[in-house]
């Protein structure tokens, strides 16, 4: 039976204006009447899922920002990971030479140290954030900043390019991952999704086999490799895809799925 239901933010349960179709609130509603309990796992910060529940008028456990951060419903934190010491500065300026435009993000906040990208003002209006200014982000790294999450925005090629150069020069340091079209994402090592998710499922005593899991991009896979009843977007990577046990349209289609499975084992 299942008993867990997590899934994806962007491009999954939040539509292209980030915002969530009527008939997905309404089955996480079904959801929670049938006594599934729900998580959301983004790459986003935390305050960002809250912005979300919020809007739902529900509360939910969460995973942010690949897996960085655990809390549950009621804001508890179970786990929390940054990059070690000054990794991120030498990680970030590493990264400068290809002339990409990436942030720094924290638990609470996401920082840029100069407003001077071009691309800065269509990327806040595309996530519907805003960067934080902050010139003196990257000396203030492994002191008075612990970063969690780098990312960086461009094309395909572009994106690939940077992983390949980040790896090479970090090679056993950094997880990297494309969590959008046009964006990757570089975490401490050994901090994804699926690695949270373990994690929560350990602390409420839930079997992988409990639970179902939906997304769509690269930073889902590792969801998708712990959980048998995996769900992946149409709009999906093939790549990405390939990792998932079916396909579906929306959020909804899942839970139909799920409420009726479990009506099969009760």
């Amino acid at each position: 039976m299942i008993q867990f239901f997590v899934t994806d933010l962007d491009n999954t349960l939040l539509n292209d204006q980030k915002e969530i179709n009527p008939e997905d609130q309404l089955a996480l509603e079904k959801l929670i009447a049938a006594g599934v309990k729900i998580c959301l796992a983004s790459g986003r910060s935390d305050h960002e899922l809250s912005k979300v529940m919020n809007n739902l008028e529900a509360k939910y456990h969460r995973i942010s920002q690949n897996g960085a951060y655990v809390r549950t419903p009621e804001g508890m934190s179970l786990r929390s990971t940054v990059f070690e010491g000054d990794l991120a500065k030498r990680i970030y300026e590493s990264a400068e030479e290809k002339n990409l435009f990436g942030f720094i993000a924290t638990e609470d906040r996401i920082l840029i140290p100069n407003r001077d990208h071009p691309s800065i003002p269509e990327i806040e209006k595309g996530l519907k954030i805003e960067f934080e200014e902050h010139p003196g982000a990257l000396h203030e790294i492994g002191q008075q900043l612990q970063p969690s999450k780098l990312c960086y925005f461009g094309t395909e090629d572009q994106l690939h390019d940077l992983q390949s150069h980040i790896q090479h020069y970090f090679p056993d340091e950094v997880e990297s991952y494309i969590s959008d079209v046009h964006c990757m994402d570089f975490m401490p090592k050994n901090v994804s999704k699926g690695t949270a998710l373990a994690y929560l499922l350990d602390y409420l005593q839930i079997q992988p086999d409990c639970v179902a899991c939906a997304g769509d991009s690269y930073n889902d896979i590792s969801m998708f490799e712990l959980i048998p009843h995996s769900f992946v977007m149409k709009h999906a990577n093939p790549e990405v895809k390939a990792h998932a046990k079916r396909e579906i349209q929306s959020v909804s289609e899942a839970v139909e799925w799920i409420l009726q499975y479990n009506k099969q084992v009760q």
